[in-house]
């Protein structure tokens, strides 16, 4: 019955063996990235709350912010399984719901456009 298959039970080499062996092979860790945004997200303090306006004047002045996005800024962007809540919205509904997006060179300066004040 092995001799009906066309690989099973067969040897087949490998075709990136040599390059594993070798320590040619390239790997996800292998690649560096240059030039990316590094994202932080403002989460609600509160189990229930409307938004009622998010002044993104002083994090968008912040050297280094490229974006602020809130629930004004987006499309009707869903999430969850079924995708039925919005990701960003004027209503948060637990502590940790998501109210804004920053995006910035660095994590640090992402963490500092969401601790500035005028939310």
């Amino acid at each position: 019955m092995a001799g009906e298959y066309r690989f099973i039970g067969k040897n087949i080499p490998r075709k990136n063996a040599g390059e594993i062996v070798s320590g040619a092979a390239r790997y996800i860790n292998d690649i560096k990235m240059t030039n990316l945004l590094h994202g932080k997200v403002l989460r609600s303090p509160y189990p229930h709350a409307i938004i009622k306006r998010v002044d993104k004047g002083k994090a968008l002045a912040l050297p280094g912010v490229h974006a602020v996005l809130t629930h004004e800024d987006v499309p009707d962007w869903k999430g969850g399984t079924p995708r039925v809540v919005r990701v960003l919205d004027r209503r948060v509904r637990f502590v940790g719901d998501a109210v804004a997006l920053v995006a910035a060179e660095t994590e640090a300066i992402a963490e500092e456009a969401l601790r500035l004040p005028g939310r």
